[in-house]
């Protein structure tokens, strides 16, 4: 397979194509919507969602007025809304007006002891979205854009019982079920211009779901909204489960939003379809193949590792038994689990386009975690970090991986006037990349390798597992070497580094030889860490996977020079490194 992508004339034609659509649809927009009636809609047919997700902490601020996102906040008091206020930025503008936090609010009733704190969350919702229909239920250009838009009528629906509809008689109720009808409206006219995405597939499902609330004149959206539902699942969803995008922690907001709408279809007493249905199944156990031993996701192609007690409640909430398989054949990943280790490597390439758009470049990288937690992690991401961190994480550097030179396998699209025109799409694709495996009476093998860096230097790179049947012993060997069938590009010598990045409950000690050093997590078990390569390099980090700003932690670098005319087998292109865990020193009483 060639590395070349799309050109970069063809990608830029296509956005602005898509643009120039989009910005003409725009400029009629508020002429159009005064037009769009919502009519009288009766009741929404009441159905409660089977589980919920939400951080308790997080809603107890929301409920005392503090609204907070990515390291910005704004406290509007208990009575107070931001509807009318000045906001910090753009990006947590989207963020307040989608109502991604309504989740978190509404998790403090739940699972208070009484009803006081849960009737007080509902009536902030209510109150919230009250006001809100006040100031912009008619039209915005900023917040009735497709991915806001979606977001926020996901969540209104949701949790239309009893958040919503309690005071089901009333001017208010009345209102908030026609600013609905007319989002809806809006959001079936819009769907065809939302590019292949994640957010196509969510718009399907908000169109199916509010189709499902109707009492009455809802064929046009549930029958419609279902058709387009089934073609997104067809396109994003793979045999094996995985999301197109191979980003782990898009396959669980696939799972959840296909299982609370399979949910309140059913409560709804409609059928769905079968490959709404079969979508769920293949999704279920593929979650459970991304889970570390911590109960949150791996980090890798642009998703955060979720939050360990949601992702619980959705596998408990879904049909048969979330358990893992060794392997992806079609997302391309490879899970080794043993004793209470579990570790993930990405053995895949580039997502196609126009899922590329939060691809990482770092084929073979991999994760560690024990059951005290994560060990070697990717430095990750988040939708809440700095925006300016973003790129940098998309890097072979930012990866538990090998890069050879300063530059990444594959290449991302140059940053500047095409990027904002054709988005962070990936130029050159980081190669194609394969694994096998092999299980026997003393452990598991995984021999991986990719070519991303074939075109460049003549090289590929391999890099071969061993986890024992017990979890204790873990080996690598890593070797950069020139494929069967094909000459050496040159007889240079070429620099690469092979690094792991620990997670920040880990604290890492050089030995004097710096051939070695010693793991330890939150201040209990310890690991050795050796190479034959060398020597060690102990260097500042970054963990981005977690929380709304990075964080510091450290890593170690194993520094050499490969032979371009090398295969792989000699000393300067073959670099061995071991994991072994520790005993655990007794306590005398």
């Amino acid at each position: 397979m060639s590395s070349a992508r799309l050109s970069t004339p063809s990608l830029l034609l296509a956005a602005l194509s898509a643009r120039g659509s989009s910005a003409a649809d725009s400029l009629g927009e508020p002429f159009r919507m005064m037009r769009l009636r919502a009519g009288r809609p009766g009741p929404f047919h009441p159905a409660s969602p089977a589980y919920h997700i939400g951080d308790k902490a997080k809603g107890q601020d929301l409920l005392s007025g503090k609204f907070s996102y990515g390291g910005q906040s704004v406290d509007v008091g208990l009575q107070g809304d931001p509807w009318t206020i000045t906001v910090p930025s753009t990006r947590y503008a989207a963020w307040l007006h989608s109502f991604n936090w309504m989740n978190d609010l509404l998790a403090v009733g739940p699972k208070a002891k009484g009803k006081v704190e849960e009737k007080a969350a509902a009536l902030r919702a209510r109150s919230l979205v009250d006001n809100w229909i006040t100031h912009y239920g008619v039209w915005n250009h900023f917040n009735w854009e497709p991915e806001i838009l979606t977001a926020r009528l996901w969540h209104w629906l949701i949790h239309w019982t009893p958040v919503l509809s309690s005071d089901g008689a009333g001017p208010k109720a009345a209102q908030r079920r026609g600013s609905v009808m007319r989002q809806m409206k809006y959001l079936r006219r819009q769907y065809k211009s939302i590019p292949p995405s994640l957010l196509r597939l969510q718009a399907a499902a908000v169109l199916t779901l509010g189709g499902a609330r109707l009492t009455e004149k809802s064929e046009g959206y549930f029958a419609r909204g279902l058709d387009w539902l089934d073609d997104e699942i067809e396109a994003q969803i793979l045999p094996d489960g995985g999301h197109i995008s191979r980003n782990p922690e898009a396959a669980l907001t696939c799972l959840d939003i296909l299982l609370s709408l399979d949910t309140c279809l059913a409560d709804r007493g409609v059928e769905g379809s079968r490959t709404l249905s079969r979508a769920i199944d293949r999704l279920v156990p593929m979650v459970a193949f991304f889970l570390h031993s911590d109960g949150g996701l791996g980090s890798f192609n642009g998703g955060g590792p979720g939050e360990a007690a949601n992702i619980r409640t959705i596998l408990d909430a879904a049909p048969g038994e979330a358990r893992p398989f060794a392997f992806c054949p079609h997302t391309q990943y490879q899970r080794l689990a043993a004793g209470e280790s579990v570790l993930l490597i990405d053995t895949g390439e580039t997502p196609p386009r126009p899922y590329d758009l939060d691809a990482h470049l770092a084929p073979l990288a991999f994760e560690l975690s024990t059951d005290l937690g994560r060990l070697v992690v990717n430095c990750g991401w988040n939708e809440a970090q700095p925006p300016g961190w973003r790129r940098p994480m998309r890097s072979s550097a930012a990866h538990s991986t090998l890069s050879l030179g300063a530059e990444s396998p594959g290449q991302l699209l140059p940053k500047g006037w095409k990027t904002q025109i054709a988005g962070e799409a990936v130029l050159e694709n980081a190669g194609p990349a394969k694994g096998t495996r092999k299980e026997q009476e003393g452990g598991m093998w995984l021999e991986s390798n990719h070519q991303g860096y074939l075109h460049r230097t003549g090289l590929g790179h391999r890099r071969r597992l061993f986890m024992s049947t017990d979890g204790v012993d873990i080996r690598g060997e890593d070797s950069l070497y020139v494929p069967l069938g094909r000459s050496p590009q040159s007889r240079e010598e070429r620099p690469f580094d092979i690094r792991f990045h620990f997670h920040p409950d880990v604290r890492v000690s050089l030995s004097q030889d710096q051939a070695s050093a010693l793991l330890v997590q939150r201040g209990q078990a310890g690991w050795r860490f050796r190479t034959d390569g060398g020597p060690l390099r102990l260097e500042d980090s970054v963990y981005l996977a977690e929380g709304a700003k990075p964080v510091r932690c450290q890593q170690l670098v194993i520094p050499g020079r490969a032979l371009s005319d090398n295969d792989g087998e000699g000393r300067t292109n073959r670099v061995r490194w071991s994991f072994r865990k520790l005993e655990s020193r007794r306590k005398d009483g």
